[in-house]
């Protein structure tokens, strides 16, 4: 499966945040042999998701706050809507399963269960305390967050050299 992601990135230039966010994001997945990360590949630009060639990389559809404001406030504001949409969905699927709670405590035997009941409320738990995943869509790497509010303190502050780099990620 495939996800579109707006990673932000603080720096001078289009082409150091496709550079910091590309090592970043390959330092987080860890050797060819095991994957650390969510994701077992990814590609920086967009990938499948805008014109071009889907499997390689390009800075040509990075945002700069300083020279678009506006998008880059209307990107960030769709993401977390696509993020509102999951947690959403995952909520619907979790009540529409009528799961006695208590009871599915009550009766934990200390073992691990193979069902997947809970796994939407997994997800919404994943969602409120800001892990980042396939769900995210976004992820501030100087702040380590899913969280935007840092990033536009920043630039409240008057660091205008934010960048959102769009990633495909696969998973």
């Amino acid at each position: 499966m495939h996800v579109l992601q707006y990673i932000a990135v603080q720096t001078d230039t289009d082409d150091e945040a496709m550079q910091l966010v590309e090592n970043r994001l390959q330092d987080e997945m860890g050797g060819q042999e095991q994957y650390l990360s969510w994701y077992d590949w990814f590609v920086i630009g967009g990938g499948r998701f805008v014109d071009g060639d889907p499997y390689e990389s390009s800075p040509n559809h990075i945002i700069s706050y300083d020279k678009e404001p506006e998008k880059y406030k209307e990107t960030i504001t769709d993401m977390i809507s696509n993020r509102k949409e999951e947690f959403n969905a995952y909520r619907t699927q979790f009540e529409s399963r009528g799961i006695d709670l208590t009871n599915k405590l009550d009766t934990y035997n200390g073992n691990m269960q193979y069902d997947y009941e809970l796994y939407p409320l997994a997800k919404m738990i994943d969602m409120i305390q800001g892990k980042w995943d396939y769900n995210a869509y976004f992820f501030d790497i100087k702040h380590d967050s899913t969280n935007p509010e840092h990033m536009f303190d920043s630039i409240d502050k008057g660091n205008k050299n934010w960048y959102l780099v769009p990633v495909d990620f696969h998973f």
